[in-house]
């Protein structure tokens, strides 16, 4: 397998985790994170290198480069992995946007719940010229927690995940360069299979909001798979579940429930949502939230349930349970996350019907 030069952008658990898996697999890895977190990434920085144990490539990993400076770590990449959450997805194409890119890059959000439709517009509105493509993962492919300064624990990594491009009709090309660096990788029709084929919106939101008075009360000491997921509230996520797949119906595409989505990865076994999250060895473990400050709302509500709940409103699909998650989240939060989340609008899709946005993002151009 041959060396690929890629930048990984972000500096948290899932940037830390990619550059080091990339890096033992031997690709030459310059990892960027922006200089107001120096403080958080300084141990990398200082060393060079990150250290990575459990359910993947262990060990301790060299970095060709730790840099605050954007193009630096960009020039010459032949992917841009953006692995940070989707909140940021706006501000890394508004500094991208100036030069940082070149023709014939393929940036990557992993994930991107949608992500590539904002991040398109906010290049192409500020007006980046570079002919890249932007492509998008349905999940993190590992399940992994920062340990010390700099190393992280990986949980588990997912065998099998998926990546939409846009514009899809390049998906062949992209794909070739990913299934380099992640053989297990699948292609999807396009981004808007792969933006309504990520879990979090599904299972955290809801799930946590209905333990909202668990989660203050213990005071960090929650569990949110092994004591917050019960048959109850995963039969709220379901119904969550049936308003994703309903709202894919509408686009052309038949998605598999959460449940068999999640054994299909190999994070729990096979059953309904309650069975595959009890059972799944990768999540349980995993402390948390020990806030309701934490991103499985202020992401996954602003992120991905408005740009759903509002796609499946121009689409002409009632989606009741993710506004109604929404609104709750909004009066516990006091944020308006209508006004401040991932709409239609800053993805620059508003008003288009389902014929017009399968051609957007098929070809690239708005019809």
């Amino acid at each position: 397998m041959a060396s690929r030069k890629i930048a990984v952008l972000g500096g948290g658990h899932g940037a830390r985790t990619v550059a080091a898996d990339m890096a033992l697999a031997g690709h030459e890895v310059r990892l960027f994170e922006f200089e107001e977190f120096q403080a958080a990434v300084a141990g990398i920085f200082d060393r060079g290198e990150i250290t990575i144990e459990g359910k993947s490539r262990t060990g301790t990993a060299k970095l060709a480069l730790a840099t605050h400076q954007l193009a630096e770590a960009t020039d010459g990449a032949e992917a841009v992995l953006i692995v940070v959450p989707a909140l940021y997805h706006r501000r890394y194409a508004e500094a991208l946007a100036p030069g940082a890119l070149s023709d014939g890059q393929h940036v990557v959000l992993v994930p991107g719940t949608l992500g590539s439709l904002e991040f398109i517009a906010t290049l192409r509105s500020l007006g980046c010229r570079a002919e890249v493509t932007v492509s998008e993962l349905d999940t993190l492919p590992y399940a992994t927690r920062i340990t010390g300064p700099s190393s992280v624990l990986v949980y588990h990594a997912l065998p099998v995940f998926g990546a939409g491009v846009f514009p899809a009709r390049r998906s062949a090309e992209v794909l070739a360069l990913l299934q380099e660096l992640y053989p297990g990788i699948a292609r999807y029709r396009d981004v808007l299979e792969a933006g309504l084929s990520n879990c979090n919106p599904v299972i955290h939101p809801l799930g946590v909001l209905m333990n909202a008075g668990r989660i203050e009360y213990s005071r960090g000491e929650f569990w949110y798979y092994e004591e917050g997921i019960t048959p109850s509230t995963a039969r709220a996520m379901e119904k969550l579940d049936e308003e994703r797949r309903e709202i894919g119906r509408k686009l052309g595409l038949e998605l598999p429930d959460q449940a068999e989505a999640l054994h299909a990865v190999d994070y729990g076994p096979r059953g309904d949502l309650w069975e595959a999250l009890k059972g799944s060895k990768g999540l349980t473990p995993i402390k948390g939230p020990t806030s309701l400050t934490n991103r499985y709302l202020t992401e996954d509500i602003p992120i991905g349930l408005v740009c759903w709940s509002q796609l499946g409103e121009m689409l002409g699909v009632p989606t009741p349970l993710m506004r109604a998650t929404v609104e709750i989240g909004i009066a516990i939060s006091g944020r308006d996350y209508w006004q401040t989340g991932r709409t239609l609008e800053k993805c620059g899709i508003q008003g288009m019907s389902a014929e017009e946005l399968c051609a957007y993002v098929q070809s690239g151009h708005k019809p």
